[in-house]
């Protein structure tokens, strides 16, 4: 018996006009892939413009940023200088005025006379005190043995001075003995103004002081048992010198940090590179200048 079989189309073959779904040309994914690899190259050449944008603009701000702490130290010899010269002479003039007026005092002066003059020496001891601190405090230290060194000395001084209890903490890293010039200034005049800083607004009795240093950057860290700052008080420009302290940390590639905690207290983070860049040693070249002289 025979057997019939229908007819099955050939699935290999191109459907027919009007019957198939019509295929994109063999050219489309071509011109696609095209725009994607356009697209994408703009968006690369974009990112690389920015890129080599926010570099320069980096490099300016170090760059202003050790001019301003270079101007900053320009301006504290000035000042050092002339309180050294002209207040120191004309306190010590004053000095030897009132003990020539001693001198020939008449023994039977009345008592008044001798308490108003005691008062006067000692307020001209007082004065002078006073400006000698602030001759010493403005001049640049000598880091001949490091910066940890310079900041025990001072931190000693300045405890005298605000009755404040200061604890001082160095690592005892062989870096920081070695360090660049421009960055042991760096370093000491942010300390200085932390701790000045500490002594003006904190009320504080107790302040402690850390430098210690990783594979890469030197941490300097001043702690305070004061009322803290707000935000507000740290936005406030000039009371607390915070942008000087920020320019001299930015002006090596550093950063500066300033939190309060809730029970009070401030507590200020600087951080610094072990190894100055040549740019910044040459913008801070005239203040490398002032204290090597």
């Amino acid at each position: 018996m025979k057997t019939s079989t229908a007819a099955v189309p050939d699935q290999s073959l191109p459907p027919r006009a009007g019957l198939g779904v019509l295929q994109p040309p063999a050219s489309a994914p071509s011109n696609e892939s095209a725009g994607e690899r356009s697209a994408l190259s703009a968006l690369m050449d974009a990112k690389l413009a920015a890129d080599r944008e926010i570099q320069r603009l980096s490099a300016r701000v170090h760059q202003l940023s050790a001019q301003l702490a270079a101007a900053d130290e320009h301006a504290r010899r000035s000042l050092a200088q002339d309180l050294h010269d002209d207040a120191g002479s004309a306190l010590t003039a004053a000095r030897f005025a009132l003990a020539r007026i001693e001198t020939w005092l008449p023994g039977d002066a009345p008592a008044p006379c001798a308490e108003a003059l005691d008062i006067a020496r000692q307020s001209l001891d007082a004065a002078c005190e006073a400006n000698h601190r602030a001759v010493a405090g403005l001049h640049a230290p000598s880091f001949d043995g490091g910066v940890g060194r310079a900041l025990a000395d001072w931190t000693a001084r300045f405890a005298a001075s605000t009755s404040l209890r200061v604890a001082f903490a160095c690592s005892a890293d062989e870096r920081l003995a070695q360090l660049p010039d421009a960055t042991a200034l760096a370093v000491f005049r942010v300390a200085q103004e932390a701790l000045n800083n500490v002594a003006r607004h904190a009320r504080a009795t107790e302040v402690a002081l850390s430098i210690d240093a990783d594979a890469r950057f030197l941490t300097l860290v001043v702690t305070d048992d004061g009322i803290g700052m707000t935000g507000a008080a740290r936005a406030k420009r000039g009371r607390f010198g915070l942008s000087g302290m920020r320019a001299r940390c930015d002006a090596l590639g550093g950063s500066l940090r300033v939190t309060t905690a809730k029970a009070g207290g401030t507590a200020v983070r600087a951080r610094f590179p072990l190894t100055t860049s040549p740019g910044a040693v040459s913008a801070l070249r005239p203040a490398l200048r002032a204290l090597n002289s």
